[in-house]
């Protein structure tokens, strides 16, 4: 089979070897009481450390089965109310709104910068599971930057939204790119789409290419993304849940990467 169908394995052990260089990443990540603390191994940008919009918070859990593993389940969105950046410039203190004790908190900073060379953070998400939401005093509104940059004005948006429609009908009819794995392995994981499916071999859910000989169109799948049909999949005995956070950008590059398989698999 051709090495580009492969997805990564997902066991097995790594080498790493240390280049003597300090990357920037998130040192620590510690629950507070009304959000989460974060420390980095560089000092940040403080313009977009300050940004509300540089971060990204939901939290889901998993449900239990017999067999192993689950997507997850009861996924919410925890809204930034506002973020505050110590005075050495080395923490990010962001509030969030609905904490849930016991659940996942997916806690992604793609916006945060550092202050040496504007470096983006290598891994730029953690997982923190909220065991016990901790007792203490929580900051002040007054405190924080609030000030998101991607609050667009009413003009703003309405500008938007002409140009997408000047430019609806030349998209509509331009042929899609089909991503590479490359490409679609960081919206992959973003989404959690290899806790059940590989691209080549049956998982808790059936493999990609398995869903291509379907021969679904794109749009099909971008529909089963967001409300799965498991009668489809009788085999399978962990129904996939509904994943209505999936963009439809990023669905509609995940249909045609995995139908883009099946052209693959006839040659």
């Amino acid at each position: 089979m051709d090495g580009d169908l492969l997805s990564e394995a997902n066991q097995g052990l790594q080498r790493l070897v240390w280049n003597k260089k300090l990357p920037f990443e998130m040192k620590a990540v510690r629950a507070m009481p009304d959000g989460f603390e974060i420390e980095f191994t560089m000092l940040v940008d403080r313009k977009t450390a300050e940004d509300p919009a540089s971060y990204f918070v939901n939290s889901f859990i998993y449900k239990y089965y017999a067999v192993y593993g689950s997507p997850p389940v009861n996924l919410e969105e925890n809204e930034i109310q506002g973020v505050k950046v110590s005075e050495d410039g080395m923490k990010v203190r962001i509030v969030v709104d609905n904490l849930r004790e016991n659940f996942v908190h997916n806690i992604s900073l793609f916006g945060v910068r550092a202050k040496e060379n504007s470096y983006s953070l290598v891994h730029p998400t953690a997982y923190y599971t909220l065991n016990v939401i901790p007792d203490g005093e929580k900051l002040k509104l007054a405190d924080l930057k609030k000030t998101s940059s991607a609050k667009e004005t009413t003009t703003a948006a309405k500008a938007k939204a002409e140009t997408a429609k000047s430019t609806k009908t030349t998209v509509a009819t331009s042929k899609q790119q089909v991503p590479d794995f490359e490409t679609i392995q960081p919206i992959l994981q973003r989404n959690t789409c290899f806790a059940c499916h590989a691209v080549d071999k049956k998982q808790i859910g059936p493999s990609y290419m398995e869903v291509a000989k379907r021969n679904y169109s794109n749009e099909r799948i971008l529909e089963l993304i967001h409300n799965p049909e498991p009668q489809n999949w009788p085999d399978y005995p962990v129904a996939m849940p509904p994943m209505p956070q999936v963009s439809k950008e990023d669905g509609l590059k995940i249909a045609a990467y995995i139908n883009s398989l099946n052209d693959k698999s006839k040659k």
